[in-house]
């Protein structure tokens, strides 16, 4: 069995490492959300996944595994607290741990999932785009490659995570709840009011430049001459092509 073990501790990621070999399974490891998210290539059986990760919370790489993959993940965490087991395991978890655990039980959890098994492909209905045909939670906008957890104020970008400052947060937000449609200066000014109280008009173009930049992905933001700005729709820049 390969086990993809995300864990950003390294002591704990090198014993559990330890511990599943001597078991006889293959193990492969990712001390961030986004390492994780590139080893998914490697077709693991199991994601052991950690909530603590450096790059973005768990939350989102949970959600994130679960929007391209059926594979069985169990959520491997020191956080106790019952809001956290529900969110994981409404994201997509099969399982919530609680460190620290015994490893006799984790692997019989582990078993327990991959008994239960998982079709091929998600169950949920989806559109064309690939995206469950009922939406997204609340709490979570999709847009083109831009996956936005409004709980965890975490982004990412073709499965990237992308740190952004509270006004680009602010303002990334409002075009994405309207994708392929321009938001005015008025607008974007009122949303970036909402976290910082004083702001120039001409202090608009700068912070649309730094989110254009942050994001990575040239055209995903576009100025409309002198109306204002807007997050490309699916159809422009490339963004139907699959890469999200």
């Amino acid at each position: 069995m390969r086990l993809l073990v995300v864990e950003d501790n390294e002591r704990v990621s090198a014993a559990l490492q330890a511990a599943l070999t001597r078991q006889g399974h293959e193990v492969i490891a990712a001390g961030t959300g986004a390492a994780a998210l590139e080893l998914l290539d490697q077709q693991p059986d199991v994601v052991l996944l950690d909530l603590g990760l450096p790059d973005c919370d768990g939350f989102t790489v949970c959600g994130a595994i679960r929007a391209v993959s059926p594979v069985p993940l169990v959520v491997t965490t020191a956080r106790a607290d019952p809001s956290s087991c529900v969110r994981a395991l409404d994201l997509g978890a099969d399982d919530y741990v609680v460190k620290p655990y015994n490893l006799a039980e984790l692997l019989a959890r582990v078993r327990a999932v991959l008994r239960r098994g998982r079709p091929a492909v998600p169950q949920a209905a989806t559109t064309v785009d690939g995206e469950p045909a009922d939406g997204p939670p609340a709490d979570l906008i999709l847009a083109g490659p831009v996956r936005i957890d409004l709980q965890e104020r975490a982004v990412l970008v073709h499965g990237r995570p992308t740190e952004l400052s509270e006004e680009e947060f602010a303002v990334l937000t409002a075009l994405a709840r309207q994708p392929g449609e321009t938001l005015g200066f008025g607008r974007l000014a009122e949303e970036i009011l909402r976290v910082r109280r004083t702001t120039l008009h001409g202090s608009i173009h700068r912070y649309m430049a730094s989110l254009g930049e942050h994001l990575g992905v040239p055209g995903l933001v576009e100025a409309v001459d002198d109306a204002g700005y807007r997050l490309a729709g699916p159809e422009s820049s490339g963004l139907a092509s699959g890469r999200g």
